[in-house]
C-alpha cells in the first residue's frame, strides 16, 4: 500500500497516542522509582497497557480475516489497511512500556522477540511495496500480467523459432558449429527513453519470406544460445541474462552476417530483452510479495502466544 496524504490523520493520531503512552509511562517510572519500585506487566498500569496492546494485535490480524470476508461488506479495503499500518505501529510502544521497557524471559522473551520480528517485517514488506513498483516501472517497460508470464514465455520462444525459421530455413537441418571466437567485451550505452523493441507485437517484427543466404551464423548463434535461453526457466548461468554481454553477442553474430539477415538479428535481440525484462519482474514480484510468508503466519502465532501470555501472566502475581 502507497503511503500518500490520505495516511496524515492516521500518522498524527499514532504520533500523539506514543507520545502520550511514553509520557505516561515516564511519569509512572518516576513515581515508583520515589518508593524503589521499578514498572512491571503486573501492576495496574502495565496491565492497561498490555490489554491496549492486546487488542490491537488481535484487530491487526484480522485483516486477514477481512480479506475472507469481502462479501459482508466490512469497510473499505483501504481503510482497513491503513488501520492495520498505524495501530500495528502504535502497539510498539504499548508492548514496550507494558513490558517496564525489558524482553523479559521464558516466554515473555519469546513473545517480545516474535513481537519484533512481526513488526520488522511488516515495515520492510511496507517499504517494498512503496519502492518496487517505481523500480519495476524503470526497469520493466515490457511488464506482462505476472500470471500470464509463463504463457508469454512460450510465445517468444515460438516467435523466435519461426523468425529463425523464416530466415535461416529449418532448425533441424544444420549442425550447430563449434563455438566462434568470442569479441572482446564492450561497454555499450543503453538508452532508456526510447520504445521497448520487446514490446513490439509480433506481428510487427519483419521476418523474411524464404531462407536468407549468409544466415548460418545466426542461426548457429541461436541453437547455441538463445533457444536455450528462451526454453531455461532460470536465466542463471546464460550468457544472454547479461544485457552487456548479450549485446555484444549480437554485434558479433551481426558482424558474419550479410545486411538483409540484420533485421531478422534485431527482432531476435528484442525478444531476448523481453525475456530478460519478464525474469526481472518475476525477482521483483517474488521480493513484492515474499515478506507475507513471514509477516502472516508470525502475526498469528504471535497472537496465539499473546492470549496464552494474558491467561497466565495473572496467576503469577
Amino acid at each position: 500500500m502507497l503511503i500518500d496524504k490520505t495516511h496524515k490523520r492516521w500518522a498524527l493520531f499514532t504520533a500523539v497516542a506514543s507520545g502520550a503512552s511514553l509520557g505516561i509511562y515516564a511519569l509512572h517510572e518516576t513515581a515508583l522509582a520515589a518508593t524503589g519500585k521499578t514498572p512491571s506487566g503486573g501492576s495496574i498500569t502495565g496491565l492497561v497497557y498490555g490489554g491496549l496492546a492486546l487488542a490491537l494485535i488481535l484487530f491487526c490480524t484480522l485483516l486477514g480475516l477481512r480479506k475472507a470476508l469481502r462479501i459482508w461488506r466490512l469497510g473499505k479495503a483501504q481503510t482497513w489497511m491503513r488501520a492495520h499500518i498505524w495501530l500495528g505501529l502504535l502497539t510498539v510502544p504499548l508492548v514496550f512500556c507494558h513490558s517496564g521497557m525489558k524482553f523479559g524471559n521464558n516466554l515473555t522473551l519469546v513473545i517480545s522477540i516474535l513481537f519484533v520480528v512481526v513488526i520488522v517485517s511488516g515495515v520492510l514488506g511496507l517499504i517494498l511495496q512503496n519502492v518496487i513498483p517505481a523500480i519495476m516501472l524503470d526497469r520493466v517497460p515490457a511488464e506482462a500480467t505476472f500470471e500470464q508470464i509463463p504463457h508469454v514465455f512460450e510465445i517468444l520462444r515460438t516467435e523466435a523459432d519461426e523468425l529463425i525459421t523464416a530466415t535461416c530455413g529449418s532448425l533441424e537441418e544444420t549442425k550447430v558449429v563449434p563455438n566462434p571466437p568470442q569479441p572482446k567485451r564492450v561497454t555499450v550505452m543503453i538508452k532508456k527513453d526510447g520504445p521497448v523493441q520487446g514490446k513490439a507485437p509480433a506481428r510487427e517484427r519483419e521476418k523474411p519470406g524464404q531462407p536468407l543466404s549468409g544466415a548460418e551464423p545466426l542461426k548457429s548463434f541461436y541453437l547455441r544460445e538463445v533457444r536455450p535461453f528462451l526454453a531455461s526457466g532460470s536465466l542463471r548461468g546464460s550468457k544472454l541474462a547479461n544485457t552487456q554481454n548479450a549485446t555484444a553477442m549480437f554485434e558479433y553474430t551481426r558482424s558474419l552476417c550479410p545486411a538483409p539477415v540484420h533485421t531478422a538479428i534485431r527482432d531476435l535481440e528484442s525478444i531476448c530483452e523481453e525475456r530478460r525484462q519478464l525474469a526481472v519482474q518475476l525477482r521483483l514480484h517474488a521480493l513484492l510479495h515474499g515478506w507475507l510468508f513471514v509477516h502472516a503466519p508470525l502475526s498469528y502465532l504471535l497472537l496465539l502466544l499473546v492470549i496464552v501470555h494474558a491467561i497466565i501472566a495473572p496467576l503469577r502475581y
